[in-house]
Formats: C-alpha cells, structure tokens, sequence
C-alpha cells in the first residue's frame, strides 16, 4: 500500500458525500467535556454482564477469485470508487502476531476484536455489531441478503442471522509504512440502513455466511462498511470483512430431540406446514440413491438458529432398502433414533390421519419410486468427551 496525501483532498468530490461541520466556538473545557460525554456513552452498554462464547476467525480463500485475490479477512480499499479488488496489497490476513476472535454475546451483540495485516500495515479491530435478527426478522424490517462469491451464492438466507455493524462503539485503528492512512477511524455500515435509497445488508453470519469462500458447509460472516473520521463522520475509505469462523460445540445441557433437515429450501418442509404443533422436518421427496443432511437439535419452531448443529446423517435409498447411518461431532452422542421412510408426506396412524410423533415411525414396505423421509433422534451431551471444536 503507499501513501496517498492528495487522495484524501479529492474524496469529498469524487465519491463521498461531506458534511459540513460548525465552526468551533467552544471553549477548550467544554470541548472536552463534550469528548468525556462520547466516553461515557460508548461504555454504557450490558456486555460486562453478558455471557459470550469465543470463537477463532478463519481466513477466507477468496473464492472464485482465489487466484487473483489473496486469502485474507479485512479488504481496504485504496480508491474511492473501490475498484481495486484485484491489488493483493488491499487484503488484510492473520499470521503468527495477528490474528482476530469473533465473541458472541447473549444479549444479541458481536464483538470482532484483535489485528490483521497486510505488509508492514496492522490494522487493530474493534468492531461491534448489535441487534440480532433471524431471516424472517430481518425481511421485516426492509433488510436483504448480499449473495456472492462461491460460498454466498449456495447459501440459504433462512440459515442466517443479521446484525447491523454499531458505529457508536466499533473503531478501527492503522499503523505502518504500508498503510494507504494512519491513524483512528470509527466505522459506518454500508450500504446505510437508514437510507431507503440503497439495500441494508447488515452483517450476515451463518452457514456460507464467508461469501468468497469455497467451503460452503462452513459458518462465516460477511459485512461491509465505511471508514469514518471519528470527529467529523466524514466517510473515507470502503472495507469489507469476509471470513470462517469455528467456536467450540454447544452444550445441549443434557439431551435434546433432533431432526435432519433438507440442504435446500425445496427439499424440506417443517411440521408446522402441515399444521403439527411439533418442531422438526420432513425431507422429500426423494428418489434412491444417498443423500447427507445435517442434524439440529433443540431447534424449536424449526429455526435452526436456536438450536445446535449436532452432526449429520446419511440417507441410504437403493433397491427398496432405507437405511439411516449418523455422524455426530465430537461432544454428542446418540441416545435414541427414529426413522419413517414412505410414500406419504408423513407417516399414517391406522385411523388415517397424519402424526409425526417419533414413537409410530415406520419404514413402508415395500417401498418403490420417490419417498418422504423424517429422521430423529435423541442426542445427549458426551460427558466423556471434553474436546471442543465444529462449527456453530
């Protein structure tokens, strides 16, 4: 990265909105008394109360443009136009001194903390993200979802959560030669959520959620925004952050029922579409061959966002045989299972009517053409097991 002086003096005209500020007329004491208040507003918050897990940030590959862009985390434009998303030097990556967390509270707020680097420039995050949504929230309020790159583009928005990125607390500072500028900067989400001109994007994290990736099983975030000057708000510099992230596995606290659900938003449906008070989904219909689907649990009212991805099972259909075979990650284990496997949307109770209670699961016979699946299980914490790991 060099440094550009003259860059700066042209923003205003090329690409960003100014705005202008009064002309000072405080006095020095007031000014800092209006500078403690700021302080003091940004620390008023519930966090030191709140219980977060910790979770490691992973650099996505760039993918489909891995061989042009450099794996990395934290893109900063050098443009105003922000057209230089194949110039390596505008990546930001970890190494062995710099590496970033992602801190999930339980009061719907985020915390992506820590360094990147990209040359001899460090970049010092601190950015705070508030008010999580799940998918159907988040269309209320006019909000979308930003689809692209490799992993972005297979992504379910119902598998998401949204957040907007808190510019009253976030700040991002940079130092070293390599730095297109040095110094402290606030951030501002982008597009502005506040303007009904432009989409609101927030920030999405969730299965794909690393859109230029290529792991598409992977959990990621994606965010866009604006460096600001932390005086005056005036918008500076474009950036996005765009990486994996894997936390330790969550304890159910105990045991808690589970279900497969489809990979896409086709192949499934949950029990309350076909009027079942029970959380959990049918998958179908399909016809033979093996199919892999992912395990929730404790995910009530089929949001998958409230409960915990335990694993996977394996459908088996060939030559009229259904067989369901389970891969749990590591800190579960498997109590009971239950598998219906027919030619109807549900199973049949022998008064005619519908059930999807697991005890009167069956599998047809014989079976033939395409079929309806509906796996459960019973999923407990592994008391033995006290390896972390997975995704969330």
């Amino acid at each position: 990265m060099r440094t550009k002086l003259l860059m700066l003096l042209g923003i205003c005209f090329i690409f960003f909105t100014c705005q202008t500020e009064p002309i000072e007329t405080d006095t020095n004491s007031e000014t800092e008394l209006n500078a403690r208040k700021k302080k003091k507003k940004k620390k008023n918050h519930d966090n030191d109360n709140a219980d977060y897990r910790e979770c490691i940030i992973i650099d996505a590959d760039r993918s489909p443009y891995g061989a042009q862009q450099p794996t990395s985390n934290f893109w900063w434009s050098e443009t105003p136009a922000g057209d230089d998303y194949f110039v390596a030097d505008t990546y930001f990556s970890q190494d062995a001194n710099n590496t970033l967390v992602f801190r999930e509270y339980d009061n719907g707020t985020a915390n992506i903390l820590g360094t990147t680097v990209s040359g001899t420039c460090i970049v010092t995050v601190d950015v705070w993200l508030r008010d999580k949504k799940t998918w159907s929230e988040w269309q209320a309020l006019g909000g979308g979802h930003k689809k692209e790159g490799t992993a972005g583009n297979a992504s379910n928005s119902e598998d998401m959560h949204f957040y907007v990125i808190d510019n009253e607390r976030s700040s991002i500072s940079a130092s070293g030669g390599d730095c297109v500028q040095e110094g402290d900067f606030g951030l501002e989400q982008r597009p502005d959520p506040n303007d009904p001109n432009t989409p609101n994007y927030g920030a999405h994290i969730g299965i794909g959620g690393a859109n230029f990736d290529s792991d598409l099983t992977a959990i990621g975030l994606s965010t866009w925004g604006w460096l600001t000057n932390p005086d005056t708000g005036e918008r500076l510099w474009l950036i996005d952050f765009n990486f994996k992230i894997e936390c330790p596995n969550p304890s159910l606290g105990g045991c808690e029922t589970a279900f497969a659900k489809g990979n896409s938003e086709n192949d499934h449906a949950c029990f309350s579409e076909g009027g079942f008070s029970r959380w959990g989904w049918n998958i179908g219909p399909i016809s033979e061959g093996t199919y892999t689907y992912d395990v929730y649990a404790a995910a009530g009212q089929c949001n998958i966002n409230n409960g915990a991805l335990v694993g996977t099972v394996t459908i088996e259909y060939i030559n009229g045989s259904v067989s369901a075979t389970y891969n749990l990650l590591d800190g579960y284990v498997i109590q009971e299972e239950h598998l219906y496997a027919g030619s109807t949307v549900y199973p049949v109770k022998r008064n005619g009517r519908y059930t999807v209670a697991p005890g009167q699961y069956y599998v047809e016979q014989p079976l033939s053409g395409d079929i309806y699946v509906i796996a459960h299980s019973v999923v407990c914490d592994d008391d033995d097991d006290d390896d972390g790991g997975g995704a969330f």
